[in-house]
């Protein structure tokens, strides 16, 4: 049986995708708040991976039907996922000067790490997941026209599997390169080992919404299979527990294949409660919060940024009751999803009622309603 709501589904929003998306943001949140001794910060390992898994099922909602050529995807994409990232921070830094000004304090941001925010490499932190979606980006319309070439999810799925292998040998090998430019190094390190796991990653995300749910949980059981022997070896090798974490930057298959089972799983749980509860068709209130989240994930995650920094900052002026994780990742949390709400109010405001807004309302809804 193929997914039990993919039928329901029609020009309807398909809400599975919402919730797994909000999902992810969350975690990725409680991830820069969250205490990393907590087991929690272990079991949420797998947001960015759902994150990019869904989002590669969202674009084959969006492209699956329509003939895009490379280059106009491009050209509208790109834009579209850098133009605000890059007023953000540049808002995100005169901010900081005013701030610390105010609190009496030096400036707190060196020019080389403002240069490698605007270029999503180490920076102020918090960027590098632009990088990975940007490079996904690009390589997105390339998937799409891969999976149709396979005329089949199996040989889809088994082509997808033969390219990350290759990068991982690619990983193992390339000391063995002697490479000596540090551009070249610097490109492989900070790209092409992101791109190609993550763009599996998104791959296995066009190919979701055709599987049987069998398929899906039998591919979740073989990455379960894979990361458990992985545990095991590497706890007899070392002694003890190795974190995913370890394995995150570049992503490795002991971090990639828990991020897939625990993506997996979570999709197949969101799949029987939306079925049972017929959340495709219900227009409750948390369901539109649902989707208002995963609408703005963009936005929410670059006000998650400011918050969390400024909450660091603030929190040794504040009672000490205020530094308990439940209250900072509230504050956070709910502090960047009102003002992209409150942004997306006024500017949905400004671009309905005044001539200005009618002039510019691309722009506008580039810059600040994605």
């Amino acid at each position: 049986m193929i997914n039990r709501i993919e039928k329901t589904l029609d020009k309807q929003r398909d809400i599975r995708f919402d919730i797994l998306k909000t999902i992810a943001l969350v975690c990725i949140i409680f991830a820069h708040v969250g205490p990393e001794n907590n087991i929690l910060f272990d079991i949420r390992r797998f947001d960015v991976p759902l994150m990019v898994i869904a989002s590669g099922t969202l674009y084959y909602y969006s492209a699956n039907n329509k003939k895009i050529s490379f280059w106009n995807y491009l050209q509208k994409r790109l834009p579209r996922l850098i133009a605000p990232v890059w007023l953000f921070f540049t808002f995100f830094f005169i901010s900081a000067d005013l701030i610390f000004l105010l609190l009496a304090k030096p400036y707190p941001f060196s020019s080389s790490e403002i240069i490698e925010t605007f270029l999503f490499l180490k920076g102020i932190g918090y960027v590098w997941i632009i990088r990975v979606f940007t490079l996904v980006a690009i390589f997105a319309n390339p998937l799409l026209k891969l999976y149709k070439l396979s005329k089949s999810e199996n040989k889809f799925l088994a082509l997808l599997f033969l390219i990350y292998l290759g990068y991982e040998i690619l990983f193992l090998k390339i000391g063995h390169f002697h490479l000596h430019s540090q551009i070249i190094i610097q490109l492989i390190d900070d790209y092409l080992f992101y791109l190609i796991p993550y763009g599996c990653l998104f791959g296995l995300g066009i190919a979701l919404p055709q599987l049987r749910l069998k398929k899906i949980l039998f591919i979740s059981g073989i990455f379960l299979t894979i990361f458990l022997l992985l545990a095991g070896f590497y706890y007899r090798s070392r002694g003890h527990f190795i974190s995913t974490q370890d394995f995150k930057y570049p992503p490795r298959m002991y971090f990639v294949s828990y991020g897939i089972f625990m993506s997996l799983f979570a999709f197949c749980a969101v799949d029987r409660i939306c079925y049972k509860y017929n959340l495709s068709n219900n227009n409750h209130v948390l369901i539109r919060g649902i989707i208002f989240i995963s609408s703005s994930s963009l936005w929410i995650y670059l006000w998650h940024i400011f918050f969390v920094y400024y909450w660091q900052t603030m929190v040794v002026y504040l009672p000490k009751f205020a530094s308990h994780f439940l209250i900072a990742f509230s504050v956070v949390t709910v502090g960047a999803i009102a003002v992209t709400y409150l942004q997306k109010k006024i500017v949905s405001g400004i671009i309905r009622k005044t001539r200005y807004g009618q002039n510019y309302s691309n722009v506008l809804s580039m810059l600040l309603l994605k």
